[in-house]
């Protein structure tokens, strides 16, 4: 995932490739050409029919009956079974793109858009020219129109341009993939060359930032733009798609990519294939909320967070001097508590692997928070607590810590405990009169959980952990947002007609958001996708808190009016 968020500036080069000026080979080296970016969408009726779908589950069917009527008219001629493609190819140098559209009557269609792109010109040889807004040559072949920028790109159009778009159009409403690997050098260069410039004309060296840290950050900012050039010459293809699932009732969106066999993120991938998590026990899908992440770190990559690390202890360190409101004693205790903290998790990327899982499990006026993660020493985590609780110690309200109250499957339990004051009026309906943070320290392992039955919870989960140990993951990272247990915990705490509606519309049914992956020797595929009950769900309680709006503001202008008729009769 984090690599595919740093790819997002290819969206600009693919739109940069689009609309460069092109240079067509001649029709002898059309062979030549490679393709660079696809562009698909799924047959007309199906992305439309997927859109009031959407639209009547968010209680706005009349966006969906206004879409079709609106577009009816520009989609006469057209065959909306088939789908419509976009290919931008390269010989090398320049750029060029070929569109295609299914239709049924093309002659219908351009007479209808006639006011939009002008009197077709006959270019011969089947080829027509518009004018406007932009030159535009199209061609039709077998049931095609076929659209390019110059007649050349239209002179050997393929027979079956539907099988350019792979699979895009079956498994997608809408989708792009970009051939990185077919992007011109030239233009590899050009666009890192953009990114360091942008950098280094914004990277400034802050106020009370020493010229050591500065020089650390310079150092960082190197780093990450050279894992940029690394992307470019090590992803070969990216693709992005949207897609409706009415039979799964889900909406999702995918990212995906590929990578040269043999190169440094093949290996990372190789790596992270059949994973095993100590922690699988905190992933409970059931749960409101739920995070589990199980990665091995390649050796390159532990060097850099190393280093990034470092130059975060420096800034911390700075900041802490030059907090005026710490006394010496804190500033020595906060310092501390940095560098053990800093220390551990140095030690833990070092051993080069990520292994934690997370849990917020939620009910009616009940909240618990559990956390479990691989750490490389479990005791400098428990060093860098206590000094985290020589920082409070002195304060009046402070309960103290039960030192290694309870214990199970090797694993320490150091206990806070206190009353929530009655003042705490919001606190109090999320823990209860009674608040319970406990730190699970082990050999190689720390756990936090806080409130209802916060040491019963992070057994249970450590017992799941356990008997799951070993087993290989499905994904290497997954979250779960829950909607079901969350609204039925925010009514418990705070009934309203806006979380009773949502509840309603969910039918009894729980709704969620995933966001997980696969990964493969070759690459790897990154999914969020939504139930479409949570669509309802939002769409019901927007819909009874815009009628209590309404509802106000109408009481509030029929109060102002009998007022004003008041006043006017005092006046009389």
């Amino acid at each position: 995932m984090k690599l595919l968020l740093k790819s997002t500036w290819i969206w600009l080069a693919a739109l940069a490739l689009a609309t460069a000026p092109t240079l067509v080979k001649a029709q002898d080296e059309a062979a030549d050409l490679k393709t660079v970016a696809v562009v698909s969408i799924a047959p007309f009726q199906k992305v439309l029919g997927d859109f009031q779908y959407l639209s009547e589950l968010a209680d706005q069917a009349n966006f969906g009956r206004m879409a079709a009527m609106m577009s009816a008219p520009f989609t006469q001629g057209i065959d909306k079974t088939r789908p419509i493609g976009v290919v931008v190819r390269t010989d090398g140098q320049q750029f060029s793109y070929i569109g295609f559209l299914p239709v049924s009557d093309l002659k219908s269609l351009l007479l209808i858009l006639q006011d939009q792109v002008g009197e077709p010109q006959d270019m011969e040889d089947g080829v027509f020219l518009l004018e406007a807004p932009l030159p535009i040559y199209y061609k039709e072949v077998d049931g095609w129109a076929f659209v390019a920028q110059d007649k050349e790109s239209l002179a050997n159009t393929p027979a079956k341009p539907a099988d350019l778009l792979g699979t895009l159009a079956t498994d997608y409403d809408i989708a792009v993939k970009l051939n990185l690997n077919n992007v011109p050098q030239l233009y590899h260069e050009m666009i890192i060359a953009q990114i360091r410039s942008g950098i280094e004309l914004s990277l400034e060296q802050e106020p009370g930032e020493s010229d050591e840290t500065f020089a650390e950050r310079q150092k960082m900012v190197e780093l990450q733009v050279a894992q940029l050039e690394r992307l470019f010459t090590e992803i070969t293809d990216l693709t992005i798609g949207w897609n409706v699932d009415k039979a799964a009732e889900k909406t999702y969106f995918d990212l995906s990519y590929n990578v040269l066999p043999g190169s440094k993120l093949a290996e990372q991938l190789a790596m992270n294939i059949g994973v095993t998590s100590d922690f699988a026990g905190f992933l409970n899908e059931q749960a409101a909320g739920t995070l589990h992440i199980a990665s091995k770190i390649a050796p390159e990559e532990i060097e850099n967070s190393v280093k990034q690390l470092n130059a975060g202890r420096q800034k911390a360190f700075a900041e802490i001097e030059n907090n005026d409101d710490l006394d010496e004693k804190s500033r020595e205790a906060a310092n501390r508590l940095i560098d053990l903290s800093f220390d551990a998790l140095i030690e833990t990327v070092k051993a080069g692997k990520i292994d934690m899982g997370m849990t917020v499990d939620l009910a009616p006026s009940k909240m618990t928070f559990l956390f479990g993660a691989f750490v490389s020493d479990g005791k400098r985590v428990e060093d860098g607590f206590k000094e985290m609780m020589k920082l409070v110690e002195d304060q009046p309200d402070f309960p103290g810590v039960k030192w290694n109250a309870d214990s199970h499957q090797g694993v320490n339990f150091h206990v806070v405990e206190g009353p929530v004051p009655a003042t705490e009026e919001e606190t109090r309906k999320l823990f209860g009169e009674t608040l319970t943070i406990v730190l699970g320290i082990g050999e190689k392992s720390a756990y936090l959980s806080i409130g209802t039955d916060a040491i019963a919870k992070l057994k249970k989960a450590i017992d799941d952990s356990l008997a799951s140990a070993g087993q290989p993951m499905t994904s290497p990272a997954t979250i779960v947002v829950s909607s079901k247990p969350i609204l039925e915990f925010i009514k418990s705490i705070d009934d309203n007609a806006p979380i009773e509606a949502a509840l309603e519309a969910l039918g009894g049914k729980d709704a969620q958001l995933t966001i997980n992956g696969t990964v493969s020797e070759t690459g790897t595929k990154s999914r969020v996708s939504l139930d479409v009950g949570v669509i309802k769900a939002v769409a019901a309680a927007i819909a009874v808190q815009q009628a209590e709006k309404e509802a106000a503001d109408a009481a509030e202008e029929a109060e102002e009016a009998t007022e004003e008729a008041e006043e006017a009769t005092d006046d009389f």
